[in-house]
């Protein structure tokens, strides 16, 4: 096990890797957010996941234990670049990706862009939105929101200013029945986050907001590539929603869909042994 900071694209970023790179592809986790962090995954998930193989843990610029880039750059194509350069220098020449939530999409991004390094992906809660898939989280607040004066303070901000907004009004206690099916869960996971020290700033999340919109869908690109696919989703996930997953599941030429009943945004949280089950036997195949 290997921990350290590594200066890419002028930015240190926090690395940890387990295991052999050379033994097998490994698989490399991308967290979500834009601008989360790791921390939580690799106290849950990360000891049953890391007895498959070797794994690479790392944090994009700005999230988590990496460094905020001193000019606050951010976007997609340098997101794309910076795993690259993990990938670089790490000397892996073939790695499988596991993306959660926006980790997913920019794991779509780069095997898009290097598909040559990729062994197989993993997208976990993410559907990958674009005009004809449009994000669920409006209606997914409002159907979790305790009262008509939540209900009514998202519907006003979402009618002002889009669906994104609505993180903008919403409440911890709506937060968590949105992203987690089981309070246990989200107090789990609520308490690493606090235990970790990390915070999500939001500069990330709002520098790519006004990054212009991508000229070909993504969905259509990476259906383009002959890569296995497995979409995992929570059946209570309100954030990707399951229509989306399944849906792009039924795009991509090599896609499995594995569905978890009792799971909503996270669940590598909220069914461990499902969720391992259904990686190791993606791996193996």
């Amino acid at each position: 096990m290997a921990e350290s900071q590594v200066l890419i694209n002028g930015v240190r970023h926090w690395v940890r890797t387990v295991g052999d790179l050379h033994a097998a592809p490994p698989l490399v986790v991308i967290h979500g957010g834009p601008g989360g962090f790791i921390y939580d995954f690799e106290q849950l998930t990360g000891p049953a996941i890391e007895q498959l193989g070797p794994v690479v843990y790392y944090e994009q610029r700005g999230s988590g234990r990496s460094d905020r880039p001193s000019d606050g750059r951010y976007s997609i194509p340098l997101l794309v670049d910076d795993l690259e350069q993990v990938r670089i220098h790490l000397g892996i020449q073939r790695m499988a990706l596991l993306g959660i939530s926006f980790g997913g999409e920019l794991a779509a991004e780069y095997s898009v862009a290097y598909p040559a390094h990729i062994d197989r992906l993993i997208l976990q809660g993410t559907g990958l939105a674009g005009p004809l898939t449009p994000s669920t989280w409006a209606a997914g607040f409002e159907a979790v929101a305790a009262d008509n004066e939540m209900r009514a303070a998202i519907r006003a901000m979402v009618e002002k200013a889009g669906p994104r907004a609505a993180w903008d009004v919403v409440d911890r206690a709506t937060v968590d029945r949105f992203l987690f099916h089981k309070p246990a869960s989200a107090a789990t996971v609520r308490r690493l986050w606090a235990e970790s020290g990390l915070v999500n700033t939001g500069e990330m999340s709002a520098a790519l907001a006004e990054q212009p919109p991508r000229p070909i869908p993504l969905a259509d690109e990476l259906a383009a590539l002959d890569l296995p696919t497995l979409i995992l989703i929570g059946l209570w996930d309100r954030n990707a929603g399951v229509d989306a997953c399944r849906d792009l599941a039924t795009r991509l030429p090599r896609a499995r869909l594995r569905v978890f009943h009792d799971s909503a945004h996270f669940p590598n949280v909220e069914e461990p042994e499902r969720y391992v089950d259904a990686v190791a036997g993606f791996l193996a195949r």
